[in-house]
């Protein structure tokens, strides 16, 4: 499969579409993986998508339907512990809610202030931030390592990719779906391409794989080997963005003669 992506910078578009001469204020791309795109940016982000949904899995199974990052599910269960006045699993919810939006800020905060070298920043983060979890697992501490968990995945969604007018590399699978019948609605009007359509799918098949994979592996191994395999998985991309970011920047290097 060819990656349909655009090399083009925010900032060259800004400029055409200003047209020449005109002042042009710098525009920021939404996504995270514009300004450091690793070798195979679709698999990369098909593969976080992937994450997302092997960790959600496991983490629902191992904390009694809780979510780390599909939060649409957890606001469902707020709801229904509001009904019934389960104060002390309503304040859990609300703090797996909290560190999943703390890690999106801090996600963001970075993603706004890194000029290059995005992905592997932001990758080196999680995999401190899994080998904590590991470790407060392997400890038993369970509310410290779900919010930890959570947070990480709310930093990940920094790390998507626009390919066909889709982000990729979410977790978010009602917009997925959302994302699809919208194109399954416009294709025979034009106004959307059969692309855009196939990215939707992917990526919510992306997410039912890894959830699929996080069931199987949490029911016969536990949790805590979850967590291992998902920072091996974090630590192998991370060595691949790094390697993509070297060799991108020294073919970026002068040529002295």
């Amino acid at each position: 499969m060819t990656d349909m992506t655009s090399n083009i910078s925010p900032q060259t578009a800004a400029r055409s579409l200003a047209g020449a001469g005109k002042p042009v204020t710098p525009v920021r791309s939404d996504a995270g993986l514009d300004r450091a795109t690793p070798r195979h940016p679709l698999t990369f982000a098909l593969t976080l998508t992937g994450l997302a949904g092997f960790l959600d899995a496991a983490a629902y199974v191992r904390f009694d339907h809780l979510y780390v990052s599909f939060m649409s599910g957890n606001s469902t269960h707020l709801g229904m512990t509001l009904a019934d006045g389960a104060v002390p699993d309503m304040l859990v919810i609300l703090g797996a809610v909290g560190a999943f939006v703390a890690g999106a800020a801090a996600g963001t905060r970075i993603a706004d202030h890194a000029s290059s070298g995005l992905v592997p920043r932001v990758l080196a983060l999680e995999v401190a931030l899994m080998v904590m979890a590991l470790g407060a697992s392997l400890a038993s501490w369970s509310l410290i390592c779900l919010m930890i968990v959570a947070f990480t995945m709310g930093l990940q969604n920094v790390l998507h990719l626009a390919v066909g007018g889709v982000d990729v590399g979410k977790g978010f699978v009602t917009g997925m779906l959302f994302r699809l019948g919208q194109s399954l609605a416009r294709l025979p009007e034009g106004r959307a391409t059969l692309a855009s359509a196939l990215m939707s799918l992917l990526n919510w098949l992306a997410f039912i794989a890894g959830a699929a994979t996080g069931g199987l592996v949490v029911r016969r191994l536990g949790f805590t080997p979850c967590l291992g395999a998902a920072v091996a998985l974090i630590a192998v991309m991370l060595l691949m963005a790094r390697a993509a970011d070297r060799k991108r920047s020294g073919s970026a290097s002068p040529v002295q003669t």
